[in-house]
């Protein structure tokens, strides 16, 4: 670090660091390191007692009227790096997403920035071998010349736009997304691209690697450190333009950026599951608005709330109504289950027989994983749970021996010979996942090659390619899988979808569990027929009559959205309203209760001057989550008063042992 000689009026410097404080610190900058330490910096400081921690410069300034004196600040102890790791508007987008999703600044500052609080590594990583593809020939359909007639010129002239594609699958929006890409590139920007699941970068990578060659690059949180600092730093110097990853890709730094892309902007993998909550649609709108950039959105079953944002004319929305070469949309058939003796249907297994004799590709889906899912004993009733979530644990079964999991907290232990309580030794063993499904289809089809995909299965981006790959190559026949397996893929042998339990999801405790079930079907149900081979998709269920699944068996989108629309407006839910979930946690089940109990009181007696409600306090979905007492509440506010509500619940202040957790526009109440 340089010396500077100048022999300056102290300054000051306020930093960020990532907890739950809502404040920033000041720390004074030694002689040292005046005049090179800039906003956006990562720095060393003093916080606590002997313990110092990395944060954000967020502001540089001189002392102030009425501050603490500055000899009773501390010194920053030193720079992590020697430039500032945040531009401006990267300190912006941090600010926005503090104020939206109610986390502290230095929470937002060490997300905006992807690698966090991690340290460079002593040596870089290696540059990878990387192949380059010829680009085929491309014929646009109407459709796709409608979406770049709206798309190019607002590329071509750096102007701000966003743009919803509302293709159905096999319609050809990643070629949009290719076409578009290429001219944000001769405009001289760069592009980002999300898809939902680590498991799609492969394919689109694939898509896009012939074209933009060694200017792509692509992110994801489960790369090896040193190769996630080369990816940045190629991003940061110009050299890499296109960036591909799920939701984090979304903070590499393209500069100038001209582009983002939202594939599937409808999956709730976008939502972060943790502090800061934030939803990578709606903060990559506001990065796009920073930036000049075209924001374009893909879904062939766009969010409710784009619905309407679109129907309203806030977005432009062009819709692909056929696939690419006029190629015919699978057959779907809906099965009651109710009137089947096992859990595959007759008609499915037959179906899959006929597929294996033809040479041709099965995807079975059913999205919960393990073997059982409910382990108790039949002689005095005891149930598998898990001590710190109080959850049934799932049974799996793998070579080491059966074990029971959480799938809450991740809590593991042996399955035991005998009960537990009583030393009976007559387990009952209900409920099935993707492991007992694959058991079972092998023992019906010995001779099938068969693969399950799920998070137990296929780990890392590695993982996902070779699965990929073996598909692709046609080296598996039936492939079993979670949500995972349900969107993007193009395996152009495969020829029959099979959804095994099409309820489980409509019958969550959720007032988004309609919009879920249609658009995740509708998802699967895309992935038949892809070629010129007709594709059949058999969905069993027990309630074929649900607007859900009718909709489904149209293909008709708008049916969907009408009828789902006109329960929200009379529930006063999304997209009419904007909503927030409150936890309130505890070690003890009374204590969290007690100060749920106090946060609405709180609510209630401060109410502002704004319309909206906030129901509760009631015990959360889960009630126990790794060992804390969970109890809840809800805020609903329209959209304009929402930001009234969300200060006034941050201004409580939790009962001693007690915390509380705001998740603004929850994608999930579980």
């Amino acid at each position: 670090m340089p010396n500077s000689t100048n022999n300056l009026d102290t300054r000051l410097a306020e930093v960020a660091f990532a907890v739950p404080l809502d404040r920033f610190f000041d720390y004074r900058i030694p002689l040292d390191l005046q005049g090179f330490v800039r906003v956006g910096h990562r720095v060393w400081a003093p916080f606590g007692k002997g313990t110092r921690r990395m944060g954000v410069v967020a502001r540089l300034h001189e002392p102030e009227a009425g501050g603490l004196p500055t000899t009773k600040l501390k010194d920053i102890a030193a720079c992590v790096e020697p430039d500032p790791v945040l531009e401006p508007r990267d300190m912006a987008l941090a600010h926005w997403m503090s104020r939206r999703y109610s986390c502290s600044p230095g929470e937002a500052l060490f997300t905006v920035f992807p690698l966090g609080q991690r340290k460079p590594p002593q040596r870089p990583a290696k540059e990878p071998v990387r192949t380059r593809e010829t680009p085929t020939p491309f014929e646009p359909t109407a459709g796709q010349t409608a979406a770049l007639d709206l798309i190019l010129p607002a590329l071509a002239a750096n102007v701000h736009r966003r743009v919803l594609v509302q293709g159905v699958a096999a319609s050809g929006k990643t070629e949009i997304y290719r076409r578009a890409i290429t001219a944000a590139l001769d405009a001289g920007k760069g592009a980002l691209l999300l898809v939902p699941e680590i498991g799609l970068t492969p394919q689109m990578e694939d898509r896009l690697r012939g074209w933009f060659g060694d200017s792509l690059e692509v992110w994801h949180s489960e790369m090896a450190l040193g190769d996630r600092w080369r990816v940045w730093q190629r991003v940061r110097s110009g050299e890499a333009r296109v960036v591909v990853g799920p939701r984090s890709a979304l903070f590499l730094p393209v500069t100038p950026l001209g582009l983002i892309v939202i594939d599937e902007e409808h999956d709730p993998s976008y939502k972060q599951d943790n502090t800061p909550h934030y939803h990578a649609r709606d903060t990559a709108e506001e990065k796009a608005r920073l930036h000049g950039a075209v924001l374009l959105l893909g879904s062939a079953t766009p969010s409710l709330e784009t619905h309407a944002r679109a129907q309203a004319g806030e977005i432009d929305r062009l819709v692909l109504t056929q696939r690419v070469e006029n190629r015919p949309f699978p057959s779907v058939r809906l099965v009651d289950r109710r009137k089947e003796g096992w859990y595959f249907s007759d008609v499915l297994v037959n179906a899959v027989r006929e597929r294996l004799v033809r040479g041709e590709q099965s995807m079975l889906f059913l999205n919960r994983r393990g073997y059982s899912t409910h382990v108790e004993c039949r002689a005095c009733g005891w149930v598998a749970r898990c001590p710190a979530c109080h959850v049934s644990l799932v049974l799996h079964r793998e070579k080491a021996g059966p074990f029971l999991h959480c799938h809450t907290c991740d809590h593991r232990e042996p399955l035991s010979e005998k009960c537990p309580k009583c030393r009976g030794e007559v387990l009952k063993m209900s409920g099935r996942g993707t492991q007992r499904v694959a058991a079972d289809l092998t023992a019906l089809f010995p001779s099938a090659r068969l693969f399950r995909w799920d998070r137990d299965a296929v780990r890392g981006r590695q993982g996902h390619e070779q699965a990929y790959r073996d598909a692709l190559s046609g080296k598996i026949d039936i492939i079993v899988g979670t949500q995972m397996i349900a969107q993007g893929h193009d395996f152009p042998n495969l020829t029959l979808v099979g959804v095994l339990d099409a309820d489980r999801s409509l019958s969550f405790p959720d007032f988004r569990a309609a919009e879920r079930t249609f658009q995740l079907l509708m998802q699967v149900a895309g992935r038949a027929g892809r070629s010129d081979r007709p594709g059949e998709v058999i969905i069993q269920t027990s309630s074929p009559d649900h607007y859900a699944l009718q909709a489904v068996l149209e293909r008709n989108y708008e049916s969907f959205a009408q009828h789902e629309l006109s329960y929200r407006r009379e529930a006063a839910y999304p997209p009419f309203t904007r909503v927030v979930h409150a936890v309130v946690r505890a070690r003890a089940e009374s204590g969290a209760e007690s100060a749920a109990e106090q946060f609405v009181r709180w609510m209630q007696s401060h109410v502002p001057a704004v319309e909206g409600d906030v129901l509760g306090p009631a015990p959360a979905f889960h009630r126990m989550k790794a060992g804390w007492a969970q109890w809840q509440a809800v805020i609903k506010a329209p959209l304009s008063a929402m930001d009234h509500w969300i200060r006034l619940a941050r201004s409580f202040t939790p009962p001693a042992g007690t915390t509380l957790h705001l998740d603004v526009d929850p994608e999930t109440m579980a």
